[in-house]
């Protein structure tokens, strides 16, 4: 399966406000995402995530391979028997590295298109995105509702400029991406203290 998405970083601020706003009577979901490596973390050098989401009490297991520069991946699923206990990347000597929880709330979806609102917590960080899923053949559609919310933005942040918020969407990463940058950092702190 692809997934193309677009996504940005948002401040507390943006995203309380946008919370605030456009979130109201909707429920916020919980999932949780274990991420499993190498100890020198070879699949992540090589733009592959091994996660095992947990959502709604169900396990599900992804092999996501993000294509450079562009803006989508291609996944795979893999056998979960027992959660992050027992499955696949256990199998393939892939250790546990850590997890990161995200706290979605569902903003607008329909069948080409999906926006949400992530508050992620992971390795003692918490950051916060705007998230587009789309279907491929529908990226002017999710560019259309980007364009809306930089228009939001900008109403309550007017020092935000249009070419700040696409140079954000531009550099925004992945989650696990953001998470191995975080675990490497840690891994460097933690080696250079000792």
């Amino acid at each position: 399966m692809m997934e193309h998405e677009k996504k940005m970083l948002l401040t507390k601020d943006e995203y309380e406000y946008l919370l605030v706003g456009l979130g109201k009577n909707k429920p916020i979901v919980k999932q949780t995402n274990y991420y499993f490596d190498t100890d020198n973390l070879s699949m992540n050098s090589q733009n592959t995530t091994c996660r095992i989401r947990l959502k709604d009490g169900k396990y599900k297991g992804t092999i996501k391979k993000h294509a450079s520069n562009a803006n989508y991946s291609t996944e795979n699923e893999i056998e979960v028997r027992n959660g992050i206990h027992d499955n696949a990347f256990i199998d393939m000597g892939l250790i546990l590295q850590g997890n990161l929880v995200t706290e979605r709330l569902v903003l607008f979806k329909n069948k080409v298109c999906e926006v949400v609102l992530d508050k992620n917590s992971y390795l003692g960080y918490i950051d916060y995105e705007l998230e587009i899923e789309y279907l491929p053949e529908y990226e002017q559609t999710a560019l259309v509702a980007l364009k809306v919310f930089f228009d939001l933005l900008q109403y309550k942040f007017p020092f935000l400029t249009e070419s700040n918020l696409c140079k954000r969407v531009k550099n925004s990463n992945s989650k696990s991406k953001r998470f191995f940058e975080k675990t490497k950092k840690f891994n460097y702190d933690s080696t250079c203290h000792n």
